[in-house]
């Protein structure tokens, strides 16, 4: 039974670096979970040593059935310090890995035909592990993926993957701007009040020059990990293409004509997701990232967005982080991250290398 259903299903796979932008996005709206984590320009983000690769999978009828953009990365060098370059060498022969976030799309609702199509996605990948000689894989499926059952699982643990239940917290926007305001907890409702009576000024960024002022704020707060941003005229590139392609909007927060927070949020398929948001270590009560939280929340509801995305963690994780996500009056998705690793021994130097680093940022930070 299963060989027909392939036969009907599934004609032939795809895998490229490049594809053509709007084509790969277009099929990508064919589903109503695919987010700016899967569009042709979020992989193909050179701040990275990255490659990107799209998984089409295509049916008898030459139709998309099913997607993947992922990213194999050598390296992360938006943020270093000097004992990370003193390894920059041998960093590629360990760290080389896979990351896929919010996928697979699978245009499918029928369980036996998201199986099949996983199925090819998986072969898929395993065959970029091979060509790329690939240390290990992250990936994370999309919380508005409803369809996710114990069957779905069950293939990524039949392919090697282990599980960890993840959550997000996510707010509908089909209700009033006056509902979610009600929707949000008492305190932050009162810290967006304060923030608003101490005239912090809200900007959309409009301008390439108006990202020289995120920029610095991310090199402020770099400064305080023990970390420096190694190319930021790159990433300052990135973020203005981002900006113009359209999945990305940015918002900055002054307060007396001085930047004291900036908010990133990922736009496309009218859904919008919190992607990165930084306040001033010199004022750490300035309040400017709530306010700009709640402008975003208001501003995807006054453009027809359906989901604001607060993002989330490990279900299990630090309540500090999970209780500033559900603060903003978002449900509770469940979502899930698959690890494979392929070449245990590296990924053992992997895990104790970046150990060490991440208790010298932590060291330096105090």
């Amino acid at each position: 039974m299963e060989n027909r259903v392939k036969k009907d299903i599934v004609c032939k796979t795809e895998i490229c670096t490049e594809v053509d932008s709007n084509l790969w996005n277009n099929n990508l709206k064919k589903s109503n979970y695919s987010t700016f984590f899967q569009t042709a320009e979020f992989q193909n983000s050179n701040l990275e040593d990255i490659i990107p690769i799209f998984i089409n999978i295509i049916d008898k009828n030459n139709d998309i059935v099913g997607q993947l953009g992922l990213r194999i990365i050598n390296t992360t060098v938006m943020y270093s310090s000097s004992i990370f370059k003193r390894f920059s060498s041998i960093i590629p022969k360990i760290t080389r890995r896979i990351i896929w976030i919010y996928g697979p799309i699978i245009h499918s609702e029928k369980p036996e035909e998201r199986k099949i199509i996983l199925i090819k996605i998986l072969d898929a990948v395993n065959k970029v592990v091979e060509d790329y000689d690939v240390v290990h894989i992250e990936a994370q499926t999309a919380p508005y993926d409803l369809l996710i059952d114990e069957d779905y699982k069950e293939v990524f643990q039949n392919y090697g993957y282990s599980t960890t239940d993840f959550c997000s917290y996510i707010a509908n926007l089909s209700i009033s701007v006056n509902d979610l305001w009600l929707n949000i907890s008492k305190k932050t409702r009162g810290d967006v009040t304060r923030a608003k009576r101490r005239e912090i000024v809200i900007k959309n960024v409009e301008s390439y020059n108006e990202i020289d002022d995120f920029i610095n704020l991310n090199k402020e707060w770099a400064k305080t990990k023990g970390l420096i941003i190694t190319d930021p005229e790159k990433e300052k590139e990135m973020l203005w293409k981002n900006h113009k392609n359209g999945i990305e909007k940015i918002f900055l927060a002054y307060k007396e004509k001085k930047l004291i927070s900036g908010l990133r949020i990922g736009v496309f398929n009218k859904i919008a997701y919190t992607n990165f948001v930084i306040n001033s270590y010199k004022d750490p009560t300035n309040l400017g990232g709530t306010l700009l939280t709640w402008n975003a929340l208001e501003w995807a509801k006054n453009n027809d967005y359906h989901i604001f995305d607060f993002s989330g963690g490990p279900l299990d994780g630090v309540d500090s982080l999970l209780a500033y996500k559900k603060k903003w009056g978002g449900k509770q998705y469940i979502q899930y991250n698959f690890i494979k690793i392929n070449k245990r021994f590296s990924y053992l130097i992997y895990k104790k290398f970046f150990k060490i680093l991440k208790l010298y940022h932590r060291k330096r930070s105090l």
